[in-house]
Formats: structure tokens, sequence, C-alpha cells
């Protein structure tokens, strides 16, 4: 934090020159500074202990293994009897690991075996062992100066390949604590220049910011999604000791044999809201946060209630509406393009909701914002036996603090402005801002649920990039060049494989909060009196 205290007159032009070096890294010849960066980021990776790094420098010609030096596993046996296609040797012929591409088949690396071409993590506990292949000279130079902002845009931009990157970040995450102790020249000079980052919305290189700032289309979503729509953590069934399923209680873990739909999984997370908001025919709902109106397209199917559904995107408003008109459900849902701030006074809201749901919404608002928005939901929901759920991507309470104060690849390149809460900060702005009125039911984190979904995601994404994504970028954006396209597609499989890793990790939670006023009896039908 060497230059958080400078004043704005300083700092702003010091911005902007570090957006200038970001962007410079892949055309520089380093020389001198290469000479610097290069051991002092081997000298941070050799602090592995758990695991194991096996680093190609394919510029240097040499390999080295950092960690425990143990053998890749053999493969393991597949979970399907599909036949695996052409899996082609090495990361680009390197080191015999074999990598994916498109739909072929893969197994075998760091103990993961395939579902339709793409890795998946191992079920055992053993350390991972990863396979890392610097490119270009540029991924030390970016690494120096960002840490891992400088890896993440190596990544996107080719100069570093990793064939299981949710297991690269399982590595790191493993050893977080003896690679992030802020002795090294590297966490100084990272910090340093991430200070200067938060000062600036702008991106550091001409590929990143074209990529990052194209509009992204519904039928990009539409290509990794389920049928639903729903872009939000589901709810798994977990089987049971004798091999059957538990469907009274879906909120374990799910082990991976079962066949079950991701379609089937978002369906129990929806009635889950549904059902923990004790959705009437006779209640008028509020949902903050619309994505594709599949909440309230069930929740209107399943009771006959009515919905009010606030949205801030027109693309997502156009699709939910067709949706919603499709399903003969126009009658009952309104889909407003409003700020949930500038829903009181609103001919919508002409009396106050008897149940608000809002579904990963939250990470949105801000941290300047948590306060005005449970305010915002103190002012909106009935005061005699209102009822509130959310659910909420959360950051660990240990970690939370150094999170707030710097910059990660998601809030920089996939949800700007984005804020992960901690669950003692939600809790404390939920009683804060209502006065005490509102009071907690329960508090479920469903994070675990979370990472086979994002590694189906992935795969779905990488399977159709070709075929749907590519050519709907094409249409939208005519002058997107195909290495712009390469970059946004790595981008978001780092996006994918990054929080999948954070979620196996526990390093992310994802929780469902479910409140009441007094005289929320609802609450109380499903417990014996």
């Amino acid at each position: 934090m060497i230059f958080s205290r400078l004043p704005d007159t300083v700092t702003r032009p010091l911005a902007r020159s570090t957006e200038l070096v970001r962007g410079a890294v892949g055309s520089l010849t380093w020389g001198p500074g290469l000479a610097i960066a290069k051991p002092t980021v081997l000298s941070v990776l050799s602090q592995i202990e758990i695991g194991t790094l096996v680093l190609v420098d394919e510029p240097a010609g040499t390999r080295t293994v950092l960690g425990e030096d143990v053998p890749f596993p053999a493969p393991a046996k597949k979970l399907l009897t599909k036949k695996s296609g052409n899996g082609v040797s090495g990361v680009n012929g390197v080191n015999g690991v074999k990598k994916s591409h498109g739909a072929n088949g893969v197994n075998g690396f760091n103990g993961v075996n395939s579902t339709n071409g793409y890795h998946r993590p191992s079920t055992n506990r053993s350390p991972p062992r990863v396979q890392l292949v610097v490119r270009s000279d540029a991924f030390w130079m970016r690494v120096f100066l960002f840490a891992d902002m400088g890896f993440a845009e190596a990544y996107m931009l080719g100069e570093v390949e990793c064939a299981d990157l949710t297991s690269f970040f399982q590595l790191f995450i493993h050893n977080r604590d003896r690679m992030n102790n802020g002795t090294t020249r590297l966490s100084a000079v990272s910090h340093a220049l991430s200070s200067l980052a938060r000062t600036t919305n702008t991106l550091s290189n001409a590929l990143l910011n074209i990529s990052a700032h194209y509009d992204i289309s519904n039928d990009m979503f539409a290509a990794f999604l389920s049928p639903d729509m729903t872009y939000s953590c589901p709810i798994w069934r977990r089987p049971t000791l004798h091999g059957s399923r538990d469907d009274d209680d879906g909120h374990g873990d799910f082990h991976g044999h079962d066949h079950e739909s991701l379609e089937d999984a978002q369906m129990r997370k929806l009635d889950r809201f549904i059902d923990g908001a004790h959705v009437k025919a006779t209640d008028h709902v509020l949902e903050i946060g619309t994505g594709w109106g599949s909440l309230a397209i069930r929740a209107v199917q399943r009771t006959g209630c009515r919905v009010t559904s606030l949205t801030l995107s027109r693309e997502q408003k156009a699709l939910s509406e067709q949706r919603i008109a499709d399903a003969g459900l126009a009658d009952r849902i309104a889909v407003l393009l409003l700020d949930y701030r500038s829903l009181a006074g609103h001919p919508a809201c002409a009396a106050p909701y008897d149940k608000i749901i809002s579904i990963e919404m939250l990470e949105a608002v801000g941290q300047e914002y948590l306060a005005t928005y449970f305010a915002c939901i103190h002012r909106l929901l009935k005061r005699d036996g209102g009822i509130a759920v959310f659910q909420c991507i959360t950051m660990p309470e240990g970690r939370h603090e150094a999170y707030s104060k710097g910059e990660d690849f998601i809030n920089h390149y996939i949800f700007p402005g984005g804020y992960l809460p901690s669950i003692t900060q939600l809790l404390n702005h939920i009683s804060k801002e209502s006065a005490g009125t509102l009071i907690v039911e329960s508090v479920e984190n469903i994070g675990g649920h979370y990472a086979k979904t994002l590694r189906l995601w992935r795969e779905k994404f990488l399977a159709n990039f070709e075929t749907t994504i590519r050519p709907a970028l094409k249409k939208e954006h005519s002058g997107m060049a195909d290495d712009e396209i390469e970059v946004f597609r790595r981008k978001w499989e780092y996006y994918f494989t990054y929080c999948e890793a954070g979620f196996v990790t526990k390093t992310l939670g994802d929780v469902i909060i479910t409140v009441g006023r007094e005289g929320a009896m609802e609450l109380m039908e499903d417990i014996p009196l």
C-alpha cells in the first residue's frame, strides 16, 4: 500500500501510468527487468509445500519441479462408458499430459477423469500436481508487477498455459498462507500497484479492454445455462447411504455418479425459495434481480401468486418477458426496468409486498450500498408477517478485510463494481437497517453445490463456443478480431475454473438467508406445535 496515502492529484496520474505499464508488458523486451522479475516470482513459487507445480519455461528451455516431487497419478477409470475422442498428447505437445480439444476425451491428469472430454476434479484428497507452461517472458513481468491479476491477464493473452486450471487454483489456495505473507518483493510491488489500480476503472491492455467491454448477448448465456436460464447456484440432490436419493433434503454434497440434470437441480433451488418464503396464491411477491425470469415463472406456476420483478438489463427484460408470455403468465408477472432504490412511490408499489426474494443480486449492490439495500427491503416488505429470502455469494470472515481493500480478477473483468460481503456483514445490515424488525429465521450455506455447476457451465461453454458463441459475438460485433474472441474465450474459461476452485476449497460460500417480521406465522407451518 505504498501509494495509498498520497492525494488524488498524485495517484490518478500514477494509476494511468500503471495501466500503461500493464498494457505494454506483452510488447516490450524487458532485459534487466526480467532478471529481477523471474527469480522473484520463482522465489515465491518455491514456497509451495502442499502439492506439486511442474513449471515448463519454453523460452528458457527449462523444466522446474516445485513442492512435493511425486509422479502424476495413473489414469483413473472413466465415469461414463462413452468412448473418448482423440486426446492430444502434451500441453500443446509438452511432457505427455493430455489437453482437451472440443469434445475430445481427456483423462489421467492430476487424478482427474473426463466427462464429455473436460477435466473433472478428483474426489480424493491427494495434493494437486499441476503443470504450467510459460509461453512468453511477459508472463514473469505480469506476475511480478501484478501478482494474481497479472497471472489472469497472462492466461487470457496466451502467455501461459495450464491444462487443469481448477487444480492449479486449488494448489495455490492450499499454499496461500505460505506464499502471501507480504515478505517478498513480489508482494510489495503487487500491493502497491493494486492500490493504484483501484483508483481507476480502465483496463490494462488493448485486447483485454475490447473483450471486457463487449456486451454479452442472451444467446451466449443460453449456450451454457440449463433450459430454465437460471444463472445462480442450484441445489443438487444428495445420495443416501443406500444409494437411493433423498428428495426431501437436497442440501448435502453431490458425489457425481447421479444423472440428475442441472435443470432439475435449479428447480430444486427455486422451490427452496418458494417454499422458504411460504408463497401463497394471495401474495404479491417482489423479486429483485429478474435474470431471465425462471423464479417468477416457477413461483406463479406453483402457487398462482403475483410477481413484480426488477432488472437493470434491457436484454434480460426482453427475453424474460418473452419467456413469461410463452408460459401464459403475462397477467401475473410484471418485469420492470427499474433500480430497487427507485421502487418506493412507483405505481407498481402501491402497497408493501408480502414476500421479497432476491437470488445472487446482492453481489452487484456494492459495499457502500449494502445499508441502502436493506433499508429498502425494510421499507418495501409488509410490517406484519412479511418474509424475505436472499441468496448471496460470500467471502469468509478471515479473508474479508483484505478482500475489501483489494481488487481481484472477478470484480475487474467479469463483474466490475461487484463485491462479496461476509455473512456477519449481511446479518448486521439486516438487523440495523430494519431496526431489529427483520428476524433471521435461517442461514444455509449451499456453496459446495456450485463446484459441479461451474464445471458443467464451463463444459457447455467450451463445447458450444465455436458453433454458438463465436458466431453470436461476430454477429453483434462485426469488427471483433479473432485474437479478441480468443481472449474472451480464455477469460470465461478462467472465470469458471477460478470460481470452481474457490467453492471446492470453501474459500467462497453461497448462503440462503431467510428473515421474517414478527407475526410471520407461516414460518411455523412446518413445525409441530
